[in-house]
């Protein structure tokens, strides 16, 4: 028994078994977005070593990656010090025995609050740091495969976020944080020198007045070619707040 989505392979298994009403193509539709989808879907995606996956029919290469937004004081994640607490403790109570095959989603309490949970600039720093080790690879991975497309395929596992009115505004009052449109992250991922993104993100929910649950796309596939300044939304990390505070 082993937490799930800490495998490459599961993560595109997740990705494979998304509907279209899941899917989010930016900012546009176009031939290499429909080429990345296909390839999650189908059966030519084969795992690999450097970079992950390699799909010939789709001339497509796509490298996977985790980030989250969970504090790192002294560089110590609690959520994942929980998670592997949690699973020892599942362990010893015999369920890897029950549920040999099995895999475990672990959605623990670390007892702290909201923002010392996961937070907005936590987010931004994780993931400029894991996108920008991976980037130091893409040449060497261009070498291998001339002629294929290079893509980043990120399971994200942040909550979604808000940004508010400021100090005097209403709780949970403003603007619904659009990632994948974010200028602060827009600018990490064309850094990079790849193609495409393949960006997973299945814990983001936004929670209405109502108490309504409005789930935000769980997949978005970006083709870089297609970001100008018309495509990038700025803004204020100050005002950032988790849906879930």
């Amino acid at each position: 028994m082993e937490l799930a989505f800490k495998d490459e392979r599961e993560i595109v298994d997740h990705a494979k078994q998304l509907e279209d009403a899941e899917i989010c193509f930016f900012p546009a539709v176009s031939d290499l977005a429909h080429r990345v989808l296909k390839s999650l879907r189908g059966t030519s995606l084969t795992h690999r070593e450097r970079p992950d996956f390699e799909d010939l029919p789709h001339s497509l290469l796509l490298e996977a990656m985790q980030v989250d937004d969970h504090p790192r004081p002294g560089r110590k994640d609690a959520t994942r010090t929980r998670e592997g607490s949690v699973l020892r403790e599942l362990r010893e109570a015999g369920f890897a025995e029950i549920f040999a095959n099995a895999s475990l989603i672990a959605n623990v309490n670390t007892q702290l609050p909201t923002d010392k949970d996961h937070n907005y600039p936590a987010y931004l720093t994780q993931f400029a740091k894991v996108i920008g080790d991976h980037a130091r690879k893409v040449t060497d991975y261009r070498e291998r495969r001339p002629g294929f497309d290079l893509g980043f395929l990120i399971f994200d596992e942040s909550t979604a976020y808000i940004e508010t009115l400021g100090a005097f505004g209403p709780d949970h009052q403003g603007r619904p944080h659009v990632w994948f449109a974010d200028t602060a992250f827009a600018e990490i991922i064309q850094a990079a020198g790849i193609d495409c993104v393949a960006w997973l993100t299945p814990y983001k929910v936004v929670l209405g007045a109502d108490g309504t649950h409005y789930p935000l796309p769980q997949l978005t596939i970006i083709d870089l070619s297609l970001i100008d300044d018309q495509s990038r939304v700025p803004y204020d990390a100050k005002r950032m707040k988790s849906a879930e505070s």
